[in-house]
């Protein structure tokens, strides 16, 4: 249990440096286009690389709860959401966002099975 434990810990820390890194490189000035958007986007296209090559439990637990983790944020979605003046925008936001997401993970998972 606590090899598990070091493991997802071990990635969540690789994944918040690559978020950090990101948003730090990132211009901050687009509305629906931002760092945020774009490494939940990357995440989740690569959950979906995860599992479409259909990895064991520990490879998961350090890149998909680990790292994927780490580098994904929900929280931070929410707060640059409440940032829009509008509700609209906020929730056009949030769309975006779950959208290309699931987009992404399709995609991703699909071509998986060529590329592993």
């Amino acid at each position: 249990m606590f090899e598990k434990l070091l493991l997802a810990m071990l990635g969540a820390g690789i994944g918040t440096a690559i978020r950090f890194l990101i948003i730090a490189a990132w211009p901050s000035q687009p509305k629906y286009f931002t760092a945020i958007l774009g490494v939940n986007v990357l995440g989740a296209a690569a959950m979906g690389l995860l599992y479409g090559a259909q990895i064991n439990d520990t490879n998961f637990l350090f890149l998909g709860t680990g790292i994927l983790g780490g580098l994904t944020t929900f929280s931070t979605m929410m707060t640059q959401s409440a940032q829009h003046d509008q509700l609209s925008r906020q929730i056009g936001y949030l769309c975006l966002q779950v959208l290309l997401g699931m987009l992404a993970f399709a995609l991703a998972a699909m071509c998986a099975p060529a590329l592993f």
